[in-house]
């Protein structure tokens, strides 16, 4: 089923998986990013994080080092685990609320380039 509402995000997203490490109040993740934006990310977790929770980000990109920055729960969707039918894990969405000028730019230009890339491989 696809959705076919209005886009509502300020940025554009580009799906890519990288490493994440969040922290909580609750306990740490280790996960990975189903798609990213310059205003946040999308991640798949195993425990449900509250609406509005801040958390701290370790985002692995193609960087040396991890882009590190605070960000707040914005949703939360519940799914079954397709590998483990009797478990559920947690679509999450992230919003950056503390992230240097020069992380937001980088991921930015990351975003430019490969949604770029794409729209060649469509091309082809």
């Amino acid at each position: 089923m696809n959705w076919e509402g209005q886009e509502r995000r300020r940025f554009p997203r580009a799906v890519f998986p990288c490493k994440i490490i969040l922290s909580s109040p609750i306990r740490l993740f280790s996960s990975h990013t189903e798609n990213i934006s310059e205003g946040g990310i999308r991640v798949i977790l195993e425990d449900k994080l509250e609406l509005f929770t801040t958390v701290g980000l370790e985002i692995f990109l193609e960087k040396e080092r991890p882009i590190k920055c605070k960000g707040r729960v914005v949703w939360v969707i519940e799914k079954v685990n397709p590998l483990k039918r009797e478990s559920l894990m947690f679509d999450t969405g992230i919003e950056f609320s503390e992230m240097s000028n020069q992380d937001r730019e980088y991921i930015r230009n990351l975003i430019t380039t490969i949604l770029s890339q794409r729209k060649e491989e469509k091309k082809d």
